[in-house]
C-alpha cells in the first residue's frame, strides 16, 4: 500500500511540475479511465480525432496535450499513435 501511495504521489507531483492545463488533465484522465483495465505501461493506440470528439476538444488541442504529456514523462510514445501511461 505504501508503494501505491508513493506512485500516486510521484504522479501528482509530475502533473504539478509540468503545469498541465485543464485539457491536458482531461485527456490524461480520459486515457487512464479508458485503459485502466490494461496492465501498467501496456501500449495502446490513440485516435486523436475520436478523442477530440469524445472530449469536445479540437484535434490540435489533443495533439498539443499529447505532446505535453509525453514531454512530462506521464505518457510514453511507443510508435506512431502508440502510447503507454507511465505510472
Amino acid at each position: 500500500m505504501t508503494d501505491d501511495i508513493r506512485v500516486v504521489s510521484s504522479f501528482i507531483n509530475a502533473m504539478n511540475n509540468h503545469k498541465l492545463s485543464k485539457a491536458d488533465v482531461l485527456l490524461l484522465n480520459h486515457l487512464m479511465m479508458k485503459y485502466a483495465d490494461f496492465e501498467q505501461k501496456k501500449s495502446f493506440v490513440i485516435n486523436q480525432s475520436k478523442i477530440a470528439d469524445d472530449l469536445a476538444l479540437k484535434q490540435p488541442n489533443v495533439s498539443r496535450s499529447l505532446k505535453k504529456l509525453v514531454a512530462s514523462g506521464l505518457l510514453k510514445l511507443e510508435g506512431q499513435n502508440l502510447f503507454s501511461i507511465q505510472i
